[in-house]
């Protein structure tokens, strides 16, 4: 049950079978999800373009734009969603290449459907907790920067302060003795 002030993701399911987008789409609905779907990649890249998924599901072997062309394509318009191959093929270096290629999980039909639910939740979360990664990796490197300038600025009032007292220093002993007057000066100068 989805509380309404819970966020619900949008998943956009690709498959040229359109009896397993009606499938998918119904059950992700079911769980909670926005599903929105397509029989082509061409499709799917015209929706990708239009607005954010958080997940793709998206069928393998397809007429026009693969899977795997498919994923390519969204990982350049669309880095952060979450892309789940499926397909009818069980063959293990199939999926192994799908996950190489950036895909988060593999999925195979006949579809055991909680399965699947768990894998688009799984790769949400994990695509979500990447982005955070990111995010803080920038959020570090502009903290460390700017407390690295920080540390040059102090750096620079320390050299200018120790300048400043070395003068002083020199300007008191010239003071003491009138016969040397300048001497102290001169050598720093000299120096």
């Amino acid at each position: 049950i989805i509380m309404d002030s819970e966020i619900r993701d949008r998943i956009l399911v690709v498959d040229d079978e359109p009896r397993i987008c009606e499938l998918l789409t119904v059950k992700l609905r079911m769980s909670g999800f926005i599903p929105q779907s397509c029989t082509s990649g061409e499709a799917a890249l015209q929706l990708l373009s239009s607005g954010p998924f958080e997940a793709i599901i998206s069928d393998l072997n397809m007429p026009g734009i693969s899977g795997l062309e498919l994923l390519a394509a969204s990982r350049r318009i669309a880095p952060h969603t979450a892309f789940l191959m499926a397909t009818g093929v069980s063959d293990v270096s199939v999926g192994v290449a799908a996950m190489k290629q950036g895909a988060e999980d593999y999925i195979t039909k006949p579809f055991q459907m909680d399965a699947v639910i768990a894998s688009v939740r799984r790769a949400i979360t994990m695509k979500r907790m990447e982005a955070e990664l990111e995010e803080y990796r920038n959020q570090l490197e502009s903290m460390v920067e700017q407390r690295t300038n920080q540390l040059k600025a102090a750096m620079r009032r320390i050299e200018l302060t120790y300048d400043e007292t070395l003068e002083v220093l020199a300007a008191a002993l010239d003071l003491r003795d009138n016969d040397t007057a300048g001497h102290s000066r001169r050598v720093s100068l000299f120096s």
